[in-house]
């Protein structure tokens, strides 16, 4: 009988949710979410029925293809630091993301979801490739004031696909290869990948370039007075960094097809905000080349803006001299999940249990 898994990935403005019978693909729904619905979720329970109700149309609609289902996985969240790998979803790892002790986004309700998924079809939930796996060097923890750590929180699952294909595509060992990954999307962080770890890279909500909503990385006395203004409350702060800031902040839009067509049809500030956030990747990726000593086998570019010619183009400009840059369009994350799913249910992989025991 055929490996049947339903792999869930809830974004900051998605639901993509699709069902693999080993390789293969069955069915894949994206639901795009609008701002203006999205303006109003203030609350993990509001997150989480949204997505909810979005995931049980999608399954109602193709209820009979569902029947066995063997495995869900579902992408992982802000918890606690993990390996990299496959984590059972338990009551504990729940508990983490709805208190947001780690840290908030959309996706923290996607295993709470994929639990309830699972316990329906009487079989279990894992996340693979978290967003907080930990594998950073300990030299990059030190964030310039005791007490405050810098943390690990980056694209993993689509950097550590994409840095399998770059390793096929130059025809090297995966576990050998030391590349700067950059992963563009609604969120960009840029990693240092070394032998199979991420050793380094940009937080994905405090830090690095500007993203279509987020404000990245800012000028440190400037954030101080905007808090202490007195003009904002704390949620107002919080929107204005992570929902009103970068690209939407600048052009009135976080659509980055859009943004690219004004940018093709002659408006200039719409042209000079896609070269900003390009010049800011490209100083990001100078910055982990150095983490990794400048040896380098490529840079990766990948995530949905790497089909942006313009920003693509800009940052090879910049970064062409370090080492060849590849690029990937888009995104393979319900592959890369149903991928680690199917490694598991084969006994190629152990699933690890939550909370870790890191080393």
């Amino acid at each position: 009988m055929m490996n049947r898994i339903l792999v869930i990935n809830i974004g900051s403005t998605s639901t993509k949710v699709g069902l693999f019978e080993e390789e293969k693909q069955a069915f894949r729904e994206t639901l795009n979410h609008s701002p203006e619905k999205l303006r109003s979720m203030d609350t993990y329970e509001a997150w989480l029925g949204l997505h909810r109700k979005t995931l049980e149309g999608v399954l109602t609609q193709h209820e009979m293809k569902l029947a066995p289902l063997h495995l869900v996985v579902s992408r992982g969240a802000l918890t606690r630091p993990v390996q990299s790998g496959a984590y059972l979803i338990n009551e504990i790892m729940v508990q983490d993301l709805r208190s947001c002790r780690y840290g908030w986004h959309p996706s923290n309700v996607g295993p709470e979801l994929a639990l309830e998924i699972a316990r329906r079809h009487e079989t279990q939930a894992i996340i693979y490739d978290s967003p907080s796996t930990d594998e950073m060097d300990d030299i990059a923890r030190f964030s310039g004031l005791k007490g405050i750590e810098r943390r690990a929180a980056f694209h993993v699952l689509n950097q550590k696909s994409a840095a399998r294909r770059a390793a096929s595509r130059l025809n090297i060992d995966y576990k050998k290869a030391r590349f700067v990954i950059a992963h563009l999307g609604g969120g960009i962080t840029i990693v240092a990948y070394r032998e199979g770890r991420i050793i380094d890279g940009s937080h994905g909500l405090s830090e690095g370039p500007f993203t279509p909503q987020r404000t990245g990385s800012l000028p440190l006395l400037d954030v101080l007075e905007l808090c202490f203004s007195g003009q904002f409350t704390h949620k107002e702060v919080q929107s204005k960094l992570f929902t009103q800031g970068g690209v939407s902040s600048y052009l009135g839009t976080h659509n980055m097809v859009e943004v690219e067509q004004r940018a093709k049809g002659g408006e200039q500030n719409a042209h000079m905000v896609l070269q900003a956030l390009a010049y800011q990747v490209s100083k990001d990726i100078g910055s982990m080349a150095t983490v990794l000593k400048g040896k380098i086998d490529a840079v990766v570019l990948a995530g949905n803006l790497a089909r942006s010619e313009t920003i693509v183009e800009e940052i090879k400009a910049q970064v062409s001299f370090l080492a060849p840059v590849l690029v990937f369009p888009g995104e393979d994350e319900l592959e890369a999940l149903a991928y680690g799913g199917l490694a598991v249910l084969k006994g190629a992989e152990k699933t690890k249990h939550y909370p870790p025991e890191l080393p």
